[in-house]
């Protein structure tokens, strides 16, 4: 639901989406909220592909590498912002959402 109050007290109201009539000093002003279009830029369009690789990675760890990263986290005081030594499941979020550095040589 929207809510319009002019200048002058008085209130307006319409579904969301929709126009809305706003009288304003006699005059009928017709509002609109556009929908969104769903259109997705190549820059989050990459980084949605990187985070579903990421999670199927992740998926496919062993025990036994799940193990490791704990103890990898523990050993090496990789920590979140509270303190507390990173799980396996975010470490290896972590580590699969990085971005590669990469230095030329010449």
């Amino acid at each position: 639901m929207v809510k319009i109050t002019n200048s002058i007290g008085d209130i307006k109201r319409g579904r969301q989406g929709e126009a809305v009539y706003q009288g304003h000093y006699g005059q009928q002003i017709r509002r609109t909220v556009k929908p969104k279009t769903g259109e997705v830029s190549k820059m989050q369009l990459a980084q949605r592909t990187r985070f579903q690789q990421t999670l199927a990675w992740r998926a496919t760890l062993s025990h036994q590498a799940k193990l490791y990263l704990d103890g990898y986290s523990i050993a090496h005081r990789i920590i979140d912002d509270f303190g507390i030594p990173l799980t396996w499941d975010k470490l290896a979020l972590k580590i699969g959402l990085q971005q590669p550095k990469v230095t030329v040589l010449d």
